[in-house]
């Protein structure tokens, strides 16, 4: 018997595919959890979502399995003819890389069946469920996988073509045991990789001597000025695709000069996601921008990196281990006020401190728009960024949640 355990998205997905496939399980969760029917179970799927510290795991540690895990022994029986897997993982920049990936891959090979899945948006499972209800088991397919040190931990047989590592920082240690735990998690994707990763140079060091033997150091130079992209970051972000993609196109037999001057044209028109450091409003000369996706400390570094002048900069939410102390020297140069709220607030208050830079702890997302605003305006500063730089358990549905109440918040002002 296989048991799903959760009832979010990962694990409706792995339902569907599983009952697509007409493979008997049953789904459960924190309100419906039975440990006489969990004692039975052969196998024990677990949401990316659940903890380590959760019962589930401390009592049937030896029966789970991830995702990512078990479709490593499904994938035969679903009967995919031609298939190549891309991984992307970091802590920062994955999304954006697995954006562009994607919209690259879908418009130079549009006899492909592009799919864009995993931490992005639609489970792995929920994904080849879809492909096997419409028939299309026959295409020629490249699934574009952003993974999460959640899919990636205790991953041991599940194979990807292709990978992509841009950086590993201190993050989601509210949920792994350690740092090193957390490093490994997103290694495993290089460790499972058959054909080529990619490490931007500025990461290499991560790579033990094997590793970097099976790899190729990314330079971080990229022209920005064709695209829609800010920041650094991305001049990062967009070189490692473009070597990625160069590599997949020589092994589809493409003329090296060709591919790179159809990879340069396609990425001219591709925009950023939605919420990673967009303008989305002006009022008095003060220009609002969104960075609500942002969810750690290093995603913060980048936004305010991206920018020439100070700000007045919005930031608080859920604390999951992150260190912020090395921020203190970009404050200083990059922040002029701070609007601060909630269990990152503590933490937050030493680097003003360190950086001698003015902030306010405010009591809501309301009151921190308005506040930002006014001290811009006030300040003669021409920028507010909203970077929450931690992720908003509790307060908010979900990270968009957040970002849909901060847009309509700066909607009203």
């Amino acid at each position: 018997m296989i048991i799903v355990f959760w009832k979010g998205k990962v694990g409706n997905g792995v339902g569907h595919l599983l009952s697509v496939m007409n493979i008997q399980h049953s789904i459960m969760d924190d309100q419906d959890l039975d440990d006489a029917i969990l004692a039975d179970a052969d196998v024990i799927l677990v949401s990316p979502g659940v903890k380590q510290s959760h019962h589930i795991y401390q009592s049937y540690s030896h029966k789970i399995q991830s995702e990512l895990q078990f479709l490593s022994g499904l994938l035969p029986s679903i009967g995919l003819k031609n298939t190549t897997w891309i991984g992307i993982t970091a802590t920062n920049g994955k999304s954006t890389t697995t954006w562009v990936t994607y919209h690259v891959l879908k418009e130079m090979f549009p006899q492909k069946n592009v799919r864009i899945t995993g931490n992005f948006d639609i489970p792995v499972s929920e994904t080849l469920a879809q492909i096997i209800e419409q028939k299309k088991q026959d295409e020629d397919h490249i699934f574009v996988v952003e993974c999460s040190s959640f899919m990636l931990y205790g991953l041991r047989d599940f194979v990807f073509d292709y990978s992509i590592l841009l950086n590993v920082a201190r993050d989601h240690l509210d949920w792994h045991k350690d740092f090193d735990e957390y490093q490994e998690s997103k290694l495993t994707l290089l460790r499972r990789t058959r054909d080529a990763f990619f490490v931007p140079a500025s990461s290499w060091s991560l790579l033990d001597e094997l590793l970097s033997n099976r790899g190729t150091k990314v330079e971080e130079s990229f022209d920005l000025s064709p695209t829609k992209f800010l920041g650094a970051h991305n001049k990062i972000n967009l070189a490692t695709v473009q070597e990625l993609v160069l590599c997949y196109c020589k092994a589809c037999w493409w003329d090296p000069q060709v591919a790179q001057t159809r990879f340069i044209e396609v990425i001219s028109w591709i925009h950023p996601l939605p919420h990673r450091l967009g303008l989305i409003r002006e009022i008095d000369g003060v220009k609002i921008y969104d960075d609500g996706i942002c969810t750690s400390s290093h995603s913060l570094s980048a936004a305010l990196s991206s920018f020439d002048q100070k700000c007045v900069l919005i930031a608080w939410w859920y604390d999951k281990g992150d260190d912020y102390s090395w921020l203190s020297e970009l404050f200083i140069s990059k922040v002029w006020y701070a609007v601060l709220m909630w269990q990152t607030a503590e933490k937050l208050i030493k680097v003003c401190w360190q950086a001698q830079v003015p902030y306010i702890v405010v009591p809501s997302l309301q009151k921190a728009v308005e506040t930002a605003v006014e001290q811009a305006k006030k300040l003669a500063l021409s920028h507010v960024i909203f970077s929450p730089w931690a992720a908003s358990f509790d307060m908010f549905k979900n990270v968009y949640d957040r970002v849909d109440q901060f847009e309509k918040i700066v909607a009203t002002l």
